[in-house]
């Protein structure tokens, strides 16, 4: 506030400039002699200090938020900053500061009219420079219209152009507009309960009535269809009568309406609403509303709380101040509470998923309802009410137990505006991931907050270092289905299908109240995406430990864990990447995780985000017993078959790859578009990497191939492969030597396959024998690949019999020559450690192999068995001079190339390493990716809810639904007559044949719904291998074919098909051939609240001779095949009668 008389010129220079402002800005001659006194009742003293800001210059220039405060001291302020900062959360990692002080003027018109003649409900403020949108807690609708001064405000920018204003305190009126409508005096008007009688009577059509009652519920603004409105209800102490209003001059209504008033509402028509015999009221454009005495004490239609702990059950209050109650599983349906809550906004969970905390202990979900303005003035340490929300609790263990989600009935008001220098993060329904998923799938709130967390998991895992928030978050609608989608889409698709769509306006309107919030089953996840950062904490524990080798010095221990051991499944997600010294690693922004993948991927995997659930993880640690001196190395084995490929690395795009399901087929050889010289090898056999002589870290191999010379396509091939000229002088020898950063190749070549070198940068062929050393006598030729080279699998089928040269232990054993080297493959039934009494000798400065694990002078004794015959070999290694071969465990299948054989003065023959031996694991052991034991036998009747896979024998009764359709092999998108159906901008010329199906199944105790997909349909129907590839051909020329059931009557009805292809899909559907005992492995799904069959009981109708009964018959279990087999007479009898043995045990 400013002390002290200001000087004559600068008064005057100020009062001109307010002068100048008016007439510019506000085209009002006589309002600069009625501002200058609204002023002075805040600052006795003319705030010569404070300049009038133009709007559009405060949209322009304001970069930062700011608050003014005109007529307030330092005290005041103090005071005022003291008490934002207590409703800052204590556990914040970045405290807010309080909002800087700017020393501004706002004087313009309030309005609700953005442009134009368009009303949206919201308000603004206007001059003559431009329009802002504002916010106010408090509204008087007497000021719509006028020119007002605002003493208190905030501006807010957004992270786009412009921003918008929070009126902290009521706006000090300076002109107001004539009142042009008034309230005919002796009017009457009539109570709810009146009301309600005159809406049940139809000759009332065409009337217009007024009515009074007090306001017991106001919804939020509601936009569908480029059409916005809203409902209030009036009530006397019998009755409710819902009002809509949608006249576009009545929308900002909204705003004025409080709970609790009592308010005339006149000239209200009829309305009927869409699609529904609910009659409603509806405002009128010449209805007025008018703020009326309170007639009868105040009627509370929902309770109202103000603090966290009388949300909580007595029960859970007790518990909170020991330790945390159990959360209840899923399963158990529960009805949740309306009321109405008071609290602070203490964080921004997710603006975009409307998740907000409040006072640090209940969660707010605003993304059933629409949230107004886009959620402004939703910052923290705003003061919010929340009306006739629905409290849930505990609904999902992700999240807090306390949970308040609002439907379309459910209204959002400010009550005190934050006064910290937070940011708005605005909500928006456009291209947004997260509504796109609700809609879609018709979430819970369970499943819709699992689903947020996923999606937070894997922005934290991804974005912004490795892959771009848009490839991210982007949904489907938008162009390619993004990443988060694709990772979620299998889960969300087996959840209970059938829910109905939300009815806007009955779920705003009808009484009782019905809508998705009412009811839920709390959801335990149904799988987990930690940070790789985690994984190595979860096989360390002694209860892993699978095995120790010990010598005299060293203690090798291993530690292995299975994913399927897991409580609740870790999925493994990241992108492929190599490292300086070849080894292949998952990476995410929290760590890196050493990954062995059999067999070899492609190499276009790289840089690829790769999801995994199936997998084993190891961890094995080498103790020094003298010096307790521990090393550790955890790496992580999968199969490429259980590879989803979720996001594709395309460095050079600027939109986001289109992701593909599954492993990439193999390629065929496409035209050369590029310049750049090219030519295709054979890889014959490679060696083991070893350091680069001269250099202390750097790593190097080589691998002998041949060069071939590739055909191209010729229209009567077809589909099949490249041909390759193989004729003796037409293929020349060469050996590659890579080394520094081409030692990324190393896990990608594979013997037997064929490769295209790219020589970046050149353009000449002459490129690959200048390159290449000269050879010596009858040597091949030598060439060095460059780094910046690139190297592509164009098949990825073996071209010729590679197994002459791989001896098995009977030859190796047997061979007679020691004089060359040999390879051999085996399993491995044990290993042990090796120490020499160099073990310690070694001085510590000596250099380390990059990815080494063993200590200087450790060695490796394997023991190499035939299962054919149990012969054995030993076979010792010395991996010191190179990275630590992963995956060398007893039981995994192992292809040793480059060894020597010996024999002992004993005479027993043993194998010993080089330095150019290359350990390569064929296949992990067996037990790693197997169940060790069969799922248990069980009736549908006995089922728990338990995800553990469980076997059945049933038969099918009827197919419900069944879909066959083809997808691209590249991008998922649909693959109709040869070609992807986004053509050109993909290329694919390889589709994915589908099928899915839903049917009724039973096994004497009961029914279930079982969901089948691809080999498990056609095993299903029933029918041969040359009908069911015939049903493909049929199939392609459309892209996709739906057929449902017709019901068990099997009788024709006007719902026949004219189509053929769908006749007789309905006529396999229908065949008895599918009623046959059949074995199924299946998982039960979650069966949460809302869904088509989540009751416990459902009405029947049942027809017998002329009579129909309806009963109640228990809902039936929904369940996923995970395998189907054909059931055998003789194992079919054993396993029944196994099965009812159990069960009367």
């Amino acid at each position: 506030m400013e002390t002290g008389a200001p000087q004559g010129v600068q008064v005057t220079s100020w009062l001109q400039a307010v002068e100048r402002h008016v007439l510019e800005q506000l085209c009002e001659g006589e309002a600069g002699r009625e501002l200058i006194p609204c002023l002075q009742t805040l600052s006795p003293q003319l705030p010569v200090s404070y300049s009038l800001a133009p709007i559009a210059q405060l949209l322009s220039l304001q970069r930062s938020p700011c608050v003014s405060l005109l007529g307030w001291d330092t005290k005041q302020f103090q005071q005022w900053s003291h008490e934002g900062l207590g409703h800052r959360r204590e556990s914040s990692s970045a405290p807010s500061a309080i909002l800087p002080r700017a020393r501004l003027l706002l004087v313009g018109y309030i309005t609700d009219q953005p442009t134009g003649n368009e009303n949206d409900g919201n308000l603004y403020i206007r001059d003559a420079s431009g329009c802002v949108p504002c916010e106010m807690s408090q509204f008087d609708w007497s000021c719509l219209g006028s020119l007002v001064f605002f003493p208190c405000w905030t501006y807010i920018p957004s992270h786009h152009r412009g921003g918008y204003v929070e009126v902290m305190s009521p706006p000090i009126p300076v002109t107001r507009p004539e009142v042009t409508a008034q309230v005919p005096a002796g009017s009457s008007s009539m109570t709810p309960e009146s009301a309600t009688l005159l809406l049940g009577d139809s000759r009332s059509h065409g009337s217009r009535v007024s009515v009074s009652g007090q306001l017991s519920s106001v919804t939020s603004l509601v936009t569908i269809r480029n059409k916005t409105f809203f409902f209030f209800f009036l009530q006397d102490t019998k009755q409710s009568v819902p009002v809509i209003v949608q006249v576009p001059s009545k929308l900002s209504w909204n705003q004025v309406l409080n709970v609790g008033d009592t308010y005339e509402v006149t000239s209200l028509a009829f309305s009927c609403l869409r699609g529904s015999l609910q009659r409603v009221f509806a405002v009128t454009s010449s209805s007025l509303l008018v703020s009326r005495p309170q007639l009868s004490p105040s009627i509370s239609s929902t309770p109202i709380m103000e603090s966290s702990e009388n949300l909580r059950e007595p029960s859970e209050t007790t518990a909170s101040h020991g330790r945390p109650r159990e959360r209840a599983t899923g399963g158990q349906c529960k009805e949740a509470k309306t009321l109405t809550y008071k609290g602070v906004v203490t964080q921004v969970l997710n603006a975009h998923a409307g998740l907000f905390e409040l006072d640090g202990a209940v969660l707010l979900c605003m993304a059933y309802t629409q949230l107004r303005n886009g959620g402004r003035g939703l910052r923290v340490g705003a003061r919010v009410e929340v009306c006739d929300a629905h409290l849930q609790q505990s609904p999902s263990p992700v999240f807090p137990t306390l949970v308040l989600s609002c439907c379309l009935r459910s209204r959002l008001r400010i009550c005190e505006f934050s006064r910290l220098n937070t940011p708005c993060s605005l909500f928006s329904g456009s291209s947004n991931l997260y509504l796109h998923l609700l809609f879609r799938y018709r979430l819970r709130l369970p499943e819709y907050l699992w689903v947020c967390h996923v999606i937070d998991q894997l922005q934290d895992k991804l974005c912004p270092r490795l892959v771009r928030q848009s490839c991210v978050t982007r949904p489907h609608g938008s162009g390619a289905q993004g990443l988060a989608e694709k990772l979620l889409s299998p889960a969300l698709s087996t959840w209970p299908n059938g829910r109905r769509e939300r009815d806007i306006q009955e779920e705003m309107v009808a009484d009782p109240h019905d809508c998705p919030l009412r009811e839920y089953s709390p959801l335990p996840p149904p799988w987990c995406l930690p940070p790789l950062s985690l994984f190595p904490s979860l096989v360390s524990s002694s209860h892993n430990l699978q095995g120790e080798e010990s010598s005299q010095r060293l203690l090798w221990s291993r530690y292995s864990l299975r994913s399927g051991d897991l409580s609740t499944p870790h999925v493994l997600l990241g992108v492929l990447q190599v490292s300086s010294s070849g080894s292949l690693l998952l990476k995410d922004q929290s760590s890196s995780l050493t990954c062995l993948v059999l067999p070899a991927p492609p190499v276009a995997w790289i840089g690829c985000v790769l999801e995994v659930r199936h997998y084993h993880l190891v961890t094995e640690t080498i103790r020094n017993k003298d010096d307790q001196d521990q090393r550790c190395r955890t790496y992580v084995v999968f199969l490429a078959r259980d590879v989803r490929i979720l996001h594709f690395s395309h460095s050079s795009s600027s939109s986001c790859p289109v992701p593909v399901s599954g492993v990439q087929p193999p390629s065929k050889i496409p035209q050369l578009e590029a310049s750049w010289a090219q030519r295709h090898l054979v890889i014959k056999n490679l060696e083991g990497r070893r350091l680069k002589p001269g250099h202390d870290k750097e790593l190097q191999f080589r691998a002998t191939a041949s060069w071939v010379d590739v055909q191209d396509f010729s229209p009567e091939e077809g589909d099949k492969y490249a041909k390759i000229s193989d004729k003796g002088d037409g293929v020349s020898k060469v050996v590659l030597l890579f080394s520094s950063s081409a030692v990324r190749w190393f896990h990608f070549l594979q013997p037997n396959r064929l490769y295209r070198l790219t020589a970046t940068g050149e353009t000449d062929l002459g490129i690959f024998e200048r390159l290449s050393a000269p050879p010596i006598v009858c040597a091949p030729r030598c060439l060095l690949v460059p780094a910046d080279w690139t190297l592509e699998d164009v098949e990825g089928t073996t071209l010729s019999p590679g197994a002459a040269d791989v001896l098995s232990i009977e030859e190796a054993l047997k061979k007679s020559s020691s004089s060359s080297l040999l390879s051999v493959t085996g399993v491995v039934s044990s290993r042990s450690i090796c120490d020499t009494s160099s073990t310690r000798a070694v001085p510590s400065s000596t250099h380390r192999v990059p990815d080494t694990f063993l200590p200087p002078g450790a060695s490796i004794k394997v023991n190499l068995t035939q299962p054919q015959n149990a012969l054995s070999a030993s076979v010792y290694l010395d991996v010191s001079g190179g990275p630590y071969p992963l995956g060398l465990l007893p039981g995994a299948t192992v292809m040793l190339q480059a060894l020597e054989r010996k024999v002992s003065r004993s005479g027993s023959v043993y194998l010993r390493s080089v330095p150019t031996t290359h350990v390569s694991i064929l296949s992990p052991p067996a037990e790693i990716f197997q169940d060790v034991s069969a799922p248990p036998l069980v009736l549908f009747k006995q089922l728990t809810g338990t995800p553990a896979p469980q076997r059945a024998v049933c038969s099918v009764t009827c197919v419900l639904n069944m879909t066959l359709y083809w997808d691209c092999s590249m991008c998922g998108a649909a693959f109709i007559l040869g070609a992807c159906d986004r053509s050109p901008s993909c290329t694919s010329q390889s589709g994915v044949f589908r099928a899915r199906a839903w049917v009724k199944a039973e096994d004497g105790s009961g029914e279930a719904q079982l969901y089948l997909q691809d080999e498990a349909v056609a095993l299903m129907l029933g029918v041969s291998r040359s009908l069911w590839e015939g049903l493909q051909g049929r199939v392609l020329t459309r892209g996709k074919v739906v057929a449902k059931s017709r019901g068990r009557s099997e009788m024709p009805s006007d719902e026949d098909s004219k189509d053929p292809l769908v006749d007789h899909m309905t006529f396999l559907m229908s065949r008895p051939a599918i009623s046959r005992p059949l074995l199924l492995t299946f998982r039960q799904r979650v069966v949460t609240a809302g869904a088509a069959i989540p009751a416990s009981s459902q009405l029947t109708r049942f027809t017998r001779g002329e009579r129909e009964y309806v009963t109640r018959v228990p809902a039936a279990p929904v369940v996923t095949c995970v395998q189907l087999q054909k059931a055998e007479p003789r194992a079919l009898c054993h396993m029944i009668r196994d099965r009812n043995q159990s069960a009367i045990r």
